[in-house]
């Protein structure tokens, strides 16, 4: 199969593909239509990506015009840029822009953080399994780390957490919504542990996800972060804004955290990509597309795990995570021969697999391939 059928054979089978583009109105059809890859063999090779947690429709086509008009001014400093796209999100967020500042992805930020922790030979706390890239800096900075595994429902426990927390803990790490596993941490439990917590340690918040989480449970700890120097919050354009190579991100916390923040990080985001975030974060009704594809396609998702019987996780993000019922490995390598790619195995689940939303349409080509091998 994945010698012979192309994007293309399936693209235009699918009448998921003109009810998609439908929703982005008639002015904005033929910038998603000409987004397709089509024509490109699904293959070992050159897979249709479900993993990574990628914006599958890439960049906002107003962001990418700005981008590569900006190139003409690349080659001088833009200082003044980077104080108006930070003075943009703050007022977005209702924040003092001494409040905020931004880099090159929310990466940095994330070392920036776990080399505060290391460097004081302190101890740090996150949920098991959670993004690891805090824990991996924390480490390599010589700091330790106490994992707290997740409860049986898959949920980051806040009172876990709290149990782990001692003299030595310097800094705690909530995802959230967490990743692989896409649950969220309730918004009044989250509030009053970073409340709590925060007179103990440095409480890091990463929302990468938050565009995507529509439960009303949820909540953003920005406007906490902005009043107590312990309480960080981290936010990327990777995801929705689909910048995760062009990379853009930014920290939120009290000014005289940002101030320690930003001795620790480069700024480094490229004239370029800043005039594109200041475009696409501007940009509402982009956005709001994304999220109905996303949701769409996660449909397509659930309604297999019901027809197969599969447990999986409600996702409040552009992922989700479900008991496959088979070696994550096993399943990774046997999907990757009909050019589907998902996520790799994380541990301790080895029999859960993480899904990253496609397009509806691809969705629906992974859930025919999933079904005949799996099924």
């Amino acid at each position: 199969m994945q010698n012979k059928i192309t994007r293309r054979d399936w693209l235009v089978g699918s009448s998921a593909v003109a009810g998609g583009l439908m929703l982005a109105g008639a002015a904005g059809a033929q910038d998603m239509s000409s987004m397709m890859n089509a024509g490109m063999p699904i293959s070992k090779e050159d897979p249709i990506r479900f993993t990574n947690n990628e914006n599958p429709y890439g960049i906002n086509p107003k962001a990418k015009k700005a981008m590569i008009e900006a190139h003409d001014k690349a080659h001088m400093y833009q200082f003044s840029t980077r104080r108006n796209m930070e003075k943009i999100v703050a007022d977005m967020e209702n924040v003092p822009v001494e409040c905020i500042a931004s880099g090159a992805g929310s990466t940095e930020f994330l070392m920036a953080a776990g080399a505060i922790c290391g460097f004081t030979g302190g101890n740090l706390v996150a949920p098991y399994p959670t993004y690891n890239a805090i824990t991996r800096y924390a480490k390599r900075f010589g700091g330790t780390v106490t994992p707290v595994p997740v409860n049986e429902d898959l949920a980051v426990s806040l009172d876990d957490l709290r149990s782990a927390v001692t003299a030595e803990t310097t800094a705690i790490y909530i995802c959230n919504p967490n990743n692989p596993i896409p649950t969220i941490v309730e918004k009044t439990s989250l509030t009053a542990f970073c409340l709590e917590m925060s007179k103990k340690a440095m409480v890091i918040i990463d929302e990468a996800y938050f565009e995507y989480a529509t439960d009303d449970a949820y909540g953003s700890m920005i406007s906490l972060a902005k009043d107590n120097p312990n309480i960080l919050v981290l936010r990327t354009a990777s995801k929705i804004h689909a910048f995760a190579s062009i990379r853009v991100g930014f920290a939120f916390g009290h000014p005289d955290t940002i101030k320690s923040i930003r001795r620790f990080s480069s700024m480094t985001a490229s004239y370029p990509a800043m005039m594109g975030a200041i475009v696409s974060y501007q940009d509402p009704k982009y956005q709001k597309f994304i999220i109905d594809k996303n949701n769409e396609s996660m449909e397509i998702l659930y309604k297999m795990f019901e027809d197969l019987g599969r447990r999986y996780i409600k996702s409040n993000s552009n992922f989700t995570y479900f008991h496959a019922g088979h070696d994550a490995k096993v399943v990774y390598d046997k999907l990757l021969e009909s050019g589907c790619m998902v996520g790799r195995p994380y541990q301790p689940f080895a029999d859960w697999v993480r899904i990253s939303t496609a397009k509806p349409e691809e969705m629906k080509y992974l859930v025919e391939v999933y079904k005949r091998d799996f099924g």
